[in-house]
Protein backbone atom coordinates (compact mmCIF):
# COMPACT_ATOMS: atom_id res chain seq x y z
CA UNK A 1 0.00 0.00 0.00
CA UNK A 2 1.06 4.04 -0.67
CA UNK A 3 2.38 5.84 2.10
CA UNK A 4 -0.09 8.64 4.14
CA UNK A 5 1.45 11.39 2.28
CA UNK A 6 1.54 14.78 0.31
CA UNK A 7 0.24 13.54 -3.16
CA UNK A 8 2.35 16.46 -4.65
CA UNK A 9 5.54 15.09 -2.40
CA UNK A 10 6.99 13.46 -5.87
CA UNK A 11 10.35 13.16 -7.36
CA UNK A 12 9.72 15.26 -10.66
CA UNK A 13 8.35 17.90 -8.06
CA UNK A 14 11.88 17.74 -6.22
CA UNK A 15 13.52 18.47 -9.65
CA UNK A 16 11.84 21.37 -10.08
CA UNK A 17 12.11 22.82 -7.16
CA UNK A 18 15.99 22.23 -7.11
CA UNK A 19 15.90 24.08 -10.79
CA UNK A 20 14.06 26.76 -9.81
CA UNK A 21 16.02 27.26 -6.34
CA UNK A 22 19.41 26.17 -7.21
CA UNK A 23 19.41 26.38 -10.62
CA UNK A 24 23.03 27.11 -11.34
CA UNK A 25 24.60 24.49 -9.19
CA UNK A 26 25.80 21.06 -10.71
CA UNK A 27 23.51 18.44 -10.12
CA UNK A 28 25.52 16.22 -12.62
CA UNK A 29 29.01 15.37 -13.62
CA UNK A 30 29.66 12.94 -16.02
CA UNK A 31 33.23 11.96 -17.33
CA UNK A 32 33.92 11.89 -21.21
CA UNK A 33 36.89 11.32 -22.69
CA UNK A 34 38.66 11.86 -19.38
CA UNK A 35 36.87 15.35 -18.57
CA UNK A 36 33.90 16.16 -16.11
CA UNK A 37 31.05 17.95 -18.03
CA UNK A 38 28.40 19.18 -15.48
CA UNK A 39 24.65 19.44 -16.23
CA UNK A 40 22.95 22.35 -13.52
CA UNK A 41 19.99 21.54 -11.76
CA UNK A 42 18.23 23.91 -14.21
CA UNK A 43 19.52 22.39 -17.21
CA UNK A 44 19.01 18.63 -15.77
CA UNK A 45 15.29 19.80 -15.54
CA UNK A 46 14.69 21.35 -18.77
CA UNK A 47 16.24 18.12 -20.26
CA UNK A 48 13.86 16.01 -18.59
CA UNK A 49 10.77 17.93 -19.41
CA UNK A 50 11.65 17.98 -22.98
CA UNK A 51 12.00 14.66 -22.84
CA UNK A 52 8.99 14.18 -21.43
CA UNK A 53 7.43 16.19 -24.00
CA UNK A 54 8.93 13.89 -26.48
CA UNK A 55 8.59 10.59 -25.08
CA UNK A 56 4.54 11.71 -24.86
CA UNK A 57 4.35 12.70 -28.27
CA UNK A 58 5.75 9.18 -29.59
CA UNK A 59 3.26 7.49 -27.65
CA UNK A 60 4.66 6.97 -24.24
CA UNK A 61 1.48 6.59 -21.66
CA UNK A 62 0.57 6.51 -17.95
CA UNK A 63 1.60 2.89 -16.65
CA UNK A 64 3.42 1.77 -19.37
CA UNK A 65 6.64 -0.39 -18.19
CA UNK A 66 9.45 1.00 -20.22
CA UNK A 67 13.10 -1.19 -20.32
CA UNK A 68 15.88 0.99 -19.85
CA UNK A 69 19.31 -0.84 -20.19
CA UNK A 70 23.21 0.68 -20.30
CA UNK A 71 25.84 1.65 -18.26
CA UNK A 72 25.26 4.69 -15.49
CA UNK A 73 24.50 7.84 -18.29
CA UNK A 74 23.07 10.82 -17.25
CA UNK A 75 21.15 10.67 -20.42
CA UNK A 76 19.74 7.44 -19.01
CA UNK A 77 19.08 8.68 -15.40
CA UNK A 78 17.18 11.86 -17.28
CA UNK A 79 15.13 9.86 -19.60
CA UNK A 80 14.09 7.49 -15.91
CA UNK A 81 12.91 11.08 -15.00
CA UNK A 82 11.38 11.64 -18.10
CA UNK A 83 9.31 8.48 -17.88
CA UNK A 84 8.50 8.78 -14.09
CA UNK A 85 6.86 12.55 -15.08
CA UNK A 86 4.57 11.03 -17.62
CA UNK A 87 3.63 8.39 -14.53
CA UNK A 88 5.56 5.81 -16.73
CA UNK A 89 7.47 2.75 -15.43
CA UNK A 90 11.11 2.69 -16.00
CA UNK A 91 12.23 -0.49 -15.80
CA UNK A 92 16.37 -0.36 -15.93
CA UNK A 93 18.02 -4.00 -16.73
CA UNK A 94 21.00 -5.20 -16.05
CA UNK A 95 23.71 -3.58 -18.47
CA UNK A 96 25.49 -7.52 -19.10
CA UNK A 97 22.90 -9.24 -19.66
CA UNK A 98 22.23 -11.11 -22.70
CA UNK A 99 19.70 -11.23 -25.80
CA UNK A 100 17.73 -13.88 -24.85
CA UNK A 101 17.48 -12.78 -21.25
CA UNK A 102 16.71 -9.36 -22.31
CA UNK A 103 13.99 -10.76 -24.47
CA UNK A 104 12.44 -13.11 -21.61
CA UNK A 105 12.40 -9.54 -19.55
CA UNK A 106 10.09 -8.10 -22.55
CA UNK A 107 7.83 -10.40 -22.62
CA UNK A 108 7.32 -11.02 -19.21
CA UNK A 109 7.00 -6.84 -18.43
CA UNK A 110 4.82 -6.57 -21.79
CA UNK A 111 7.68 -3.50 -22.99
CA UNK A 112 6.68 -1.87 -26.15
CA UNK A 113 9.20 1.18 -25.35
CA UNK A 114 12.91 0.71 -24.51
CA UNK A 115 15.68 3.36 -23.96
CA UNK A 116 19.30 2.08 -24.80
CA UNK A 117 22.63 3.58 -24.32
CA UNK A 118 24.13 2.60 -27.25
CA UNK A 119 24.46 0.26 -30.12
CA UNK A 120 25.71 -2.80 -28.34
CA UNK A 121 22.05 -2.50 -26.64
CA UNK A 122 20.36 -1.50 -29.54
CA UNK A 123 21.40 -4.80 -31.25
CA UNK A 124 20.74 -7.04 -28.03
CA UNK A 125 16.92 -5.17 -28.42
CA UNK A 126 16.51 -5.88 -31.98
CA UNK A 127 16.99 -9.58 -31.59
CA UNK A 128 14.74 -9.34 -28.70
CA UNK A 129 12.15 -7.74 -31.26
CA UNK A 130 11.81 -10.78 -33.30
CA UNK A 131 10.25 -12.85 -30.48
CA UNK A 132 8.16 -9.70 -29.16
CA UNK A 133 7.10 -7.72 -31.82
CA UNK A 134 5.27 -5.60 -30.06
CA UNK A 135 8.72 -3.92 -28.79
CA UNK A 136 8.00 -0.68 -31.45
CA UNK A 137 10.04 1.80 -30.25
CA UNK A 138 13.44 2.26 -28.98
CA UNK A 139 15.27 5.15 -28.42
CA UNK A 140 19.18 5.33 -27.74
CA UNK A 141 21.80 7.74 -26.24
CA UNK A 142 25.27 7.58 -27.93
CA UNK A 143 25.32 7.75 -31.54
CA UNK A 144 27.96 6.18 -32.94
CA UNK A 145 27.45 3.09 -34.87
CA UNK A 146 23.27 4.36 -35.35
CA UNK A 147 23.49 8.16 -36.00
CA UNK A 148 22.01 7.88 -39.88
CA UNK A 149 21.49 4.53 -40.32
CA UNK A 150 19.03 3.64 -37.47
CA UNK A 151 17.01 0.79 -38.08
CA UNK A 152 12.83 0.95 -38.38
CA UNK A 153 11.59 2.23 -34.93
CA UNK A 154 14.68 3.00 -33.66
CA UNK A 155 15.07 6.90 -32.52
CA UNK A 156 17.91 9.02 -31.03
CA UNK A 157 17.12 10.31 -27.55
CA UNK A 158 18.25 13.74 -29.00
CA UNK A 159 15.65 13.94 -31.59
CA UNK A 160 13.08 13.14 -28.76
CA UNK A 161 14.49 15.86 -26.79
CA UNK A 162 13.91 18.64 -29.71
CA UNK A 163 11.01 17.50 -30.63
CA UNK A 164 9.59 17.69 -26.88
CA UNK A 165 11.11 21.29 -26.32
CA UNK A 166 9.20 22.48 -29.22
CA UNK A 167 6.04 21.33 -27.52
CA UNK A 168 6.77 22.88 -24.62
CA UNK A 169 7.60 26.30 -26.44
CA UNK A 170 3.93 26.05 -27.92
CA UNK A 171 1.93 24.67 -25.56
CA UNK A 172 0.88 26.75 -22.73
CA UNK A 173 1.23 25.07 -19.42
CA UNK A 174 2.48 21.96 -20.70
CA UNK A 175 5.83 22.16 -18.77
CA UNK A 176 4.03 22.89 -15.71
CA UNK A 177 1.75 20.11 -16.05
CA UNK A 178 4.47 18.15 -16.04
CA UNK A 179 5.48 18.31 -12.72
CA UNK A 180 2.65 18.26 -11.36
CA UNK A 181 1.01 15.08 -13.20
CA UNK A 182 2.66 12.61 -10.93
CA UNK A 183 1.61 11.77 -7.25
CA UNK A 184 3.23 10.39 -4.41
CA UNK A 185 1.18 7.43 -4.94
CA UNK A 186 2.70 6.29 -8.17
CA UNK A 187 4.94 3.67 -9.00
CA UNK A 188 8.15 5.28 -9.88
CA UNK A 189 10.49 2.32 -10.75
CA UNK A 190 10.35 -1.61 -11.15
CA UNK A 191 13.85 -2.33 -9.56
CA UNK A 192 15.04 -6.00 -10.07
CA UNK A 193 16.88 -8.59 -8.27
CA UNK A 194 20.36 -9.71 -9.32
CA UNK A 195 18.72 -12.82 -10.38
CA UNK A 196 20.76 -15.04 -8.25
CA UNK A 197 17.93 -17.54 -7.72
CA UNK A 198 16.41 -17.14 -11.36
CA UNK A 199 15.40 -14.51 -13.38
CA UNK A 200 15.73 -11.51 -12.44
CA UNK A 201 12.45 -9.84 -10.28
CA UNK A 202 11.44 -6.69 -10.85
CA UNK A 203 10.30 -4.98 -7.48
CA UNK A 204 7.92 -2.10 -7.74
CA UNK A 205 8.76 1.45 -5.77
CA UNK A 206 6.51 4.29 -5.30
CA UNK A 207 7.94 7.89 -4.61
CA UNK A 208 6.56 7.97 -1.09
CA UNK A 209 8.91 4.99 -0.31
CA UNK A 210 12.12 5.77 -2.18
CA UNK A 211 11.45 9.23 -0.47
CA UNK A 212 10.34 7.66 3.39
CA UNK A 213 13.26 5.53 3.09
CA UNK A 214 15.86 8.51 1.79
CA UNK A 215 14.52 10.98 4.30
CA UNK A 216 15.35 8.44 7.27
CA UNK A 217 18.66 7.69 6.40
CA UNK A 218 19.22 11.64 6.84
CA UNK A 219 17.54 11.99 9.65
CA UNK A 220 20.06 9.17 11.01
CA UNK A 221 23.01 11.03 9.62
CA UNK A 222 23.59 8.06 6.77
CA UNK A 223 23.45 11.22 4.19
CA UNK A 224 23.76 14.81 4.56
CA UNK A 225 22.24 17.56 1.85
CA UNK A 226 24.72 18.46 -0.49
CA UNK A 227 27.14 15.65 -0.44
CA UNK A 228 28.81 14.20 -3.77
CA UNK A 229 27.93 10.93 -4.90
CA UNK A 230 29.57 8.52 -7.05
CA UNK A 231 27.21 6.42 -9.42
CA UNK A 232 29.05 3.20 -9.34
CA UNK A 233 26.45 0.57 -8.74
CA UNK A 234 24.04 -0.99 -11.94
CA UNK A 235 21.43 1.13 -12.37
CA UNK A 236 18.98 -1.94 -12.17
CA UNK A 237 20.29 -2.03 -8.78
CA UNK A 238 17.70 -0.45 -6.06
CA UNK A 239 20.98 1.20 -4.46
CA UNK A 240 21.66 2.96 -7.75
CA UNK A 241 18.31 4.39 -7.94
CA UNK A 242 18.33 5.60 -3.77
CA UNK A 243 21.90 7.18 -4.44
CA UNK A 244 21.69 8.75 -7.73
CA UNK A 245 18.04 9.91 -7.91
CA UNK A 246 15.97 10.05 -4.79
CA UNK A 247 18.50 10.86 -2.62
CA UNK A 248 20.48 13.21 -5.43
CA UNK A 249 17.13 15.18 -5.67
CA UNK A 250 16.10 15.07 -2.19
CA UNK A 251 18.95 16.24 -0.29
CA UNK A 252 20.49 18.20 -3.69
CA UNK A 253 23.63 15.45 -3.99
CA UNK A 254 26.54 16.67 -7.06
CA UNK A 255 26.56 12.91 -8.51
CA UNK A 256 29.56 12.30 -10.62
CA UNK A 257 29.00 9.44 -13.33
CA UNK A 258 32.28 7.46 -14.20
CA UNK A 259 33.29 7.10 -18.02
CA UNK A 260 32.61 3.32 -17.59
CA UNK A 261 31.86 1.16 -14.76
CA UNK A 262 35.54 -0.48 -15.31
CA UNK A 263 37.14 3.17 -14.52
CA UNK A 264 35.29 4.07 -11.54
CA UNK A 265 38.27 3.43 -9.63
Amino acid sequence: MPLETDKSDHLIALLARNAERHGGEVALMERDMGIWQEWTWRAYCDHVLSLAAGFEAAGVKAGDIVLVIGDNRRALYAAMLALIALRAIPSPAYSDVNADELSGQVGREGITIAVAEDQEQVDKLMQARRANPALTLIAYDDPRGLKGHEPAGVVALATLVEQGARRLDAEAGLREALVARPQAGDIAVLLHSSGTTGVPKGVPLRHSHVLSGVRNAANAGYFGEGEVHMAYLPMAWVGDFIFSIGAALALRFKVAIPERQETAL
